[in-house]
């Protein structure tokens, strides 16, 4: 496929302007003109395969197609991972593009989530999210709005509220939430989180003031990277695994884990 040459800024304009149920459906069960899948699985690809993003490689039932991620040491090893049986991208709206991929699974910085997420749905795919679902109430709102007018699927990986205990604490949450819905405690009801054993890193503030600007390394594409947030020179401490102190790519220790709690 030939690589449109469309400059971050341009592509943001064009997307931004452009731009619940929870059971994802096969492509080849909704139908589709033209199309018969090759198998019953459903089929997928990652966005975003430096992190979280590699959990998501083996589920029952699916077949991983496709990885992308705008880091060329991080998309290598994925493809590694997957026994050099996957297709690489560098560029996400590539691997949408692609007419055999049931559904999208998202694990970028969230910053990215909500245009990855539309732009999924509006290219018929079904989504798998990881949280937040988008760093703002109207960013989400785009999301549910695209999703509700394809008819597409969209889950946020919340995957907490599935357990049977909280990782941590041994706090059995069935239980819980069926006390709070019977109404014998009454509303509304005041909750405190005071802390989350085994993830408190995680809460700590990493943001840093005044980096220095340091030279991007040959295998990221930075400006990809940034995408829709605001232009800062690029600095080690503010990208990866460090960008959740920052208000620009995400919503700090509460947006992170503590909304499974919440």
């Amino acid at each position: 496929m030939k690589k449109e040459n469309l400059g971050r800024r341009d592509f943001l304009k064009k997307t931004t302007a452009a731009a619940f149920a929870f059971t994802i459906v096969p492509r080849h069960v909704l139908g589709g003109q033209g199309y018969t899948a090759p198998s019953n699985q459903l089929t997928k690809g990652i966005i975003g395969v430096g992190g979280m993003g590699r959990g998501h490689f083996d589920y029952e039932g699916t077949r991983l197609l496709a990885v992308c991620d705008v880091d060329k040491n991080h998309l290598d090893q994925a493809i590694a991972l997957a026994g050099g049986k996957v297709s690489g991208y560098r560029d996400f709206r590539e691997l949408i593009a692609r007419p055999e991929i049931d559904v999208v699974h998202i694990a970028t910085p969230p910053h990215w989530h909500g245009i990855m997420s539309k732009m999924a749905a509006e290219a018929g795919k079904d989504i798998w999210c990881e949280k937040p679902m988008t760093r703002t109430i109207g960013e989400g709102m785009k999301v549910v709005e695209a999703v509700q007018k394809t008819g597409r699927m969209f889950r946020l990986n919340t995957w907490f509220r599935f357990k049977d205990q909280f990782y941590g604490l041994g706090t059995t949450v069935k239980p819980l939430k069926k006390l709070v819905d019977s109404g014998v405690l009454g509303w509304p009801l005041k909750v405190t989180v005071s802390g989350i054993t085994g993830y408190d890193w995680k809460f700590y503030w990493s943001g840093l003031h005044n980096l220095k600007p340091e030279p991007v390394p040959s295998e990221l594409d930075y400006d990809f990277w940034l995408g829709p947030a605001p232009y800062k020179p690029y600095n080690v401490e503010r990208v990866h695994s460090k960008f959740r102190g920052y208000w620009d790519y995400d919503g700090g220790g509460l947006g992170d884990m503590g909304q499974h709690y919440l």
